[in-house]
């Protein structure tokens, strides 16, 4: 019997998320006050961020500003 084709032509070079600046994400699960998840949120709209862009952001800084 023969064997049966792949129903699509397999990975595309370059296709996919590309990796960021600081390397793979990984997820990470955390306990917040509501308020500043509210307040969180406002900012990263009025930056055009997503939740996750925003949490990340303000690791950033706080790792910065502990590097000091």
């Amino acid at each position: 019997m023969a064997k049966k084709k792949a129903a699509h032509g397999g990975a595309r070079l370059g296709a996919g998320r590309k990796p960021s600046e600081d390397g793979p994400s990984v997820p990470v699960t955390a306990t917040v006050p509501e308020s500043l998840v509210t307040a969180l949120e406002a900012i990263a709209e009025a930056e055009g961020w997503s939740r996750s862009k925003a949490v990340t952001e303000a690791i950033r800084l706080l790792v910065a500003r502990k590097k000091r």
